[in-house]
């Protein structure tokens, strides 16, 4: 009796068994090749066959480990729990699996996580279409690679070109850079990035901060900033630090340079310049910028105006200005307050560690300067024509001496309120329009905790230290 019930038990399992491996999908044979029972019955109505205690399934792509799985006869599905599944090219752990042997889409539920050769995913929700390599996911998600760090509230991912769209307060953190967005499209293995919505970004190697609204960034050193761009870079001793505003900013890094070019609403600020115009262009090896359309430059109390300018750093510091065609430069005096003035064909500015020494202006020259007494009280001023050049030079900031050259004729006005206000054509007096310090913008969203979203799941443990690795 005992032998004939054992009999029984055994040739039940096998049938339960068999019936799972036959009806499962005809396109997909599934081999049980562990399970400690079988068992049938009904769940909402629906027949289920199930494998209970230490279940092991194979297919010719995958090999699955769980506690049971629940075979749904009439819907084409089945349901398992605490797995871990193996395939060529990744392994997922999961609370809960459902899938679809029919579609071959599959959806994992509570603490799951897939490591593959590129990255580690963890994440609460994860559905999976094989068939399109995607995975999609709606809830929080952290991928984590030798590198660094992604983390976002939703996305999808498509595994064999490593493309993803990421959205909800977009992370990413590696030891060269930070960025965050409100969404991110990436290829990271072509290290292709799209930012968009409250970007923020930090290269560390370059000791760049870049914030705006779309950020377009790739390996060869191309960024895009776009949308009330704002860029910020500290020099190697980080004893400086120059300010980039602009609708749109276009960075190109090279082997022996970086090219910043910037377009509309152009305003620049450092300790020893700041200037607006509608577009600039920047070239990091000579430390030069070029300045084009409606551009205004200042240094110190000089305001310069001009249809082009173009001005040399050394060392951060301002070391030469000139300007064209028709230039206009005006110096306050600092203790007057009066406005010096020189115009002419072509303007030369040149600088010592960032003050200014000499200005001259090439052909056709014009000057108005203000003159002191011994006092220093203001004393009238000379206007004054030349057909050559005209050299301003200046002694700690304030014009020192005035020299023309060729067919000079010029005129000494008294000290008269009437004369105090006396300009050249086309003169131009804006420091309400000289860029401030900006504010330091900083990252909105707090730092990426070094902590997994979830206690990691037995088998996972289990199988990073069979295989030596890091869990």
């Amino acid at each position: 009796m005992k032998t004939s019930l054992i009999y029984i038990i055994t040739l039940l399992l096998f049938l339960i068994l068999s019936g799972i491996l036959q009806t499962t999908v005809a396109q997909e044979r599934i081999n049980i090749l562990n399970a400690d029972r079988g068992e049938g019955g009904f769940i909402d109505g629906e027949p289920v066959r199930k494998l209970i205690g230490n279940v092991r399934l194979s297919t010719d792509n995958m090999v699955m480990d769980a506690d049971s799985v629940y075979q749904f006869e009439n819907l084409n599905m089945i349901h398992a729990f605490n797995i871990q599944i193996e395939t060529e090219n990744d392994i997922i752990w999961s609370d809960t699996l459902y899938h679809n042997t029919l579609t071959d889409f599959s959806r994992f539920r509570g603490k799951v996580i897939m490591l593959s050769e590129k990255n580690t995913l963890f994440s609460e929700a994860l559905d999976y279409d094989r068939i399109l390599d995607v995975a999609l996911f709606n809830e929080p998600v952290r991928f984590e690679d030798e590198s660094g760090v992604l983390i976002a509230r939703d996305g999808y991912y498509f595994q064999n070109t490593d493309i993803a769209f990421f959205r909800g307060d977009v992370q990413l953190a590696d030891s060269t850079q930070y960025l965050e967005a409100d969404s991110l499209f990436m290829n990271r293995e072509a290290e292709f990035y799209r930012l968009y919505g409250n970007v923020y970004a930090e290269d560390f190697d370059e000791k760049i901060t870049l914030a705006g609204n779309y950020l377009e960034a790739d390996s060869t050193g191309h960024r895009l900033l776009a949308g009330n761009a704002w860029m910020m870079q500290v020099n190697e001793a980080e004893t400086d630090t120059s300010h980039l505003n602009s609708e749109i900013i276009h960075v190109t890094e090279t082997d022996t340079a970086d090219y910043i070019d910037a377009y509309q609403d152009v305003r620049i600020w450092s300790k020893s310049f700041a200037a607006i115009a509608d577009t600039s262009h920047y070239r990091s090896d000579i430390e030069e910028f070029r300045l084009i359309s409606n551009p205004v430059a200042w240094q110190g109390q000089i305001q310069l105006t001009g249809p082009y300018i173009k001005a040399l750093l050394e060392d951060e510091e301002i070391k030469y200005l000139t300007s064209y065609v028709r230039p206009l430069a005006v110096q306050e005096d600092s203790l007057t307050g009066r406005l010096n003035q020189l115009r002419g064909d072509t303007l030369e500015a040149f600088f010592d560690a960032g003050e200014i020494q000499k200005i001259v202006v090439f052909d056709n020259s014009e000057v108005i300067f203000h003159l002191k007494d011994e006092d220093d009280q203001p004393d009238g001023l000379i206007e004054m024509i030349a057909a050559g050049a005209t050299t301003i030079t200046f002694y700690e900031g304030e014009l020192d001496s005035v020299y023309a050259y060729r067919n000079i004729d010029g005129s000494h006005l008294p000290e008269d309120p009437q004369n105090i206000g006396r300009q050249l054509s086309g003169f131009r007096w804006d420091p309400e329009l000289k860029p401030e310090p900006p504010e330091i913008q900083k990252p909105r969203l707090p730092e990426i905790s070094p902590l997994r979203p979830f206690e990691l799941p037995e088998r996972y443990i289990r199988y990073m230290i069979e295989h030596e690795l890091e869990p």
